[in-house]
């Protein structure tokens, strides 16, 4: 069964790829959001966030129903309703709707990380797999590439409407192939023993994996920490670069999906980039995420101070270096991945998701507050400026909690070293 985990490894990756569309899809299509369903900023920013928030309150269910019952029909059965979330979002004729579309998106994604990660700890070696994680979120973020100048071309061809009718027919298509064709498990032939330390299967009781998890100190430490992190990056990433680049900065839609753009393909080359650093070089999950959220709040920090007259090409030399060094936050996973026990893999992984959507939607919402509250209140201040210098002030907390975590035990170091 060896070659067959890069089916795994395809079907996984697809669903993952159409999640991150969603996630990102609201950024080029804002301002024809706010004009058709007739949204405030603050509103709009309620649109983005509610995807995350049933996508983070979904999470630790989700995670101890995958390690019980497998990641194939928990993801499956979360498709379905993102399927239906989909239409919903197309036929909306308010803003109600609209969230109540996109929330239903958010719970029919919640399974597109964690379920093939699941399924990627049982199929892959441990000591490889921040390497195929990182692999998973390049091929997964070409969705955000999609939901930036393909949307935007796609959305002013047909409307935005209709893109996600045909979105839906998509998700439905891919969930009917996962259910045929995903396995929880190889079955038969040479597994390596490796892969077998870290398997699903029942694991410990549930309370017993709850307990274990939320009495780690590492635990909160990351989980904070991917709050933190992941928001700031979901908020300008998959939603608030796009009205920045086109009301605050005179781009047109097109032109505003191409620099989107290569935020996403920053983000695409560092993550599996990133992750291949952190085992053969650095050897410290600890170490490679503290030193690139550092370098994410410099990104950060150069537009908050430099907004109006950062010329095109530093801009796009910034939003890649953000996307890029942004994808140092993923290696979060398989760090707290090697600190809990075997058998608790998906709840460990599903606990630090629940920080990082939730993460996203209150940061989204909370900029969108932001926003609206300094451009009503007529205060003369740079309203993207000061959204910006919060997330470099975020970002930068974050490397102080992070130096504050443990390292993964040191039999998972010596097993990588030797490989």
């Amino acid at each position: 069964m060896s070659g067959y985990r890069w089916v795994i490894f395809g079907l996984g990756s697809s669903l993952f790829l159409l999640s991150m569309f969603y996630r990102a899809s609201s950024a080029i299509i804002a301002p024809d959001l706010a004009r058709d369903l007739s949204l405030d900023y603050e509103t709009l920013g309620l649109l983005g966030a509610s995807f995350y928030y049933t996508f983070a309150l979904v999470q630790l269910p989700m995670g101890l129903l995958m390690d019980r019952i497998g990641p194939r029909l928990t993801m499956a059965g979360l498709n379905l309703a993102g399927t239906g979330g989909a239409l919903v979002f197309a036929f909306s004729g308010g803003a109600a709707t609209a969230v109540a579309g996109r929330a239903l998106l958010g719970l029919g994604m919640a399974a597109n990380l964690i379920g093939p990660l699941s399924l990627f700890s049982r199929w892959f070696r441990p000591d490889r797999f921040a390497s195929i994680q990182g692999l998973l979120l390049s091929v997964g973020n070409l969705g955000g590439i999609l939901a930036a100048t393909p949307l935007a071309l796609a959305a002013g061809a047909l409307g935005w409407r209709s893109t996600f009718v045909g979105l839906a027919g998509l998700n439905l298509a891919l969930t009917l192939v996962a259910i045929l064709f995903l396995r929880d498990s190889p079955q038969g032939g040479e597994v390596d023993p490796l892969v077998r330390t870290t398997g699903g299967g029942a694991g410990a009781g549930v309370g017993r994996s709850l307990a274990t998890l939320l009495g780690s100190r590492d635990y909160w430490l990351i989980g904070w920490s991917a709050f933190l992190r992941y928001g700031t990056y979901a908020a300008i990433q998959g939603l608030w670069a796009g009205p920045f680049l086109i009301e605050r900065l005179g781009y047109d839609p097109v032109r505003a999906g191409n620099l989107l753009l290569l935020l996403n393909l920053g983000f695409i080359i560092g993550a599996p980039a990133i992750g291949r650093l952190s085992e053969t070089y650095v050897r410290s999950r600890k170490r490679t995420i503290a030193g690139g959220i550092a370098v994410m709040a410099g990104a950060v920090l150069c537009l908050g101070l430099w907004p109006d007259s950062l010329p095109a090409a530093v801009l796009a030399g910034l939003l890649f270096l953000l996307g890029f060094t942004s994808s140092a936050g993923n290696i979060m996973y398989p760090h707290i991945k090697g600190l809990m026990p075997p058998g608790m893999t998906s709840t460990a992984m599903a606990g630090i998701n629940f920080f990082t959507m939730a993460g996203a939607g209150a940061f989204s919402q909370g900029i969108g507050r932001l926003l609206e509250k300094l451009m009503a209140g007529g205060s003369g201040k740079d309203p993207y400026q000061w959204a910006f210098l919060s997330c470099a002030l975020a970002l930068g907390l974050v490397v102080a909690l992070y130096l504050l975590t443990r390292e993964e035990p040191e039999d998972f170091m010596k097993t990588a070293k030797m490989k």
